[in-house]
C-alpha cells in the first residue's frame, strides 16, 4: 500500500526519540529533544532568549512559549512538557498583558475626560 510505513520503519523514530509522533511539527519535536538532551547533560534551562542555543535552536524561547501556553486546553504535547524541568505554567506576572483595542482606548480616554 502506498503511503503506509512498515512496522519496522514506524519503530525506527521511536528508537531515537520515544515521544516522536509523525503528526506533530518536526520543529516542535526537535526542540523538545534538544531541551531534554541539554538537561540530561546537566545543563540548566534558562528562559532568557538566546542564552541557551543548541544546534541553532533557542531553547529558552521554545520553553517560554510552552510555559505561556499552559492555560490552553491540555494536549499530549502539553502533558509531555509537564515532565520537563523548568517548563511549568507561567505566573501572572510573566504572562503578557492583554492588548487593548483602539475602541477600548478611546472609551478609557472618554471616561477619564468625563471624570474630571
Amino acid at each position: 500500500m502506498g503511503g503506509t510505513l512498515s512496522q519496522a520503519r514506524r519503530e525506527q523514530p521511536e528508537e531515537i526519540a520515544p515521544s516522536w509522533c509523525p503528526t506533530w511539527p518536526v520543529e516542535w519535536q526537535r526542540a523538545l529533544h534538544l531541551v531534554r538532551r541539554h538537561l540530561d547533560e546537566g545543563g540548566a534551562l534558562s528562559l532568557a532568549a538566546g542564552e541557551v542555543v543548541r544546534r541553532g535552536e533557542v531553547l529558552g524561547r521554545w520553553a517560554r512559549a510552552r510555559r505561556l501556553g499552559f492555560d490552553k486546553p491540555a494536549s499530549v504535547r502539553q502533558r509531555m512538557c509537564e515532565h520537563v524541568p523548568g517548563i511549568t505554567p507561567a505566573t501572572e506576572e510573566e504572562k503578557p498583558k492583554a492588548r487593548v483595542s483602539q475602541a477600548e482606548k478611546r472609551g478609557m480616554h472618554h471616561r477619564t475626560a468625563g471624570a474630571r
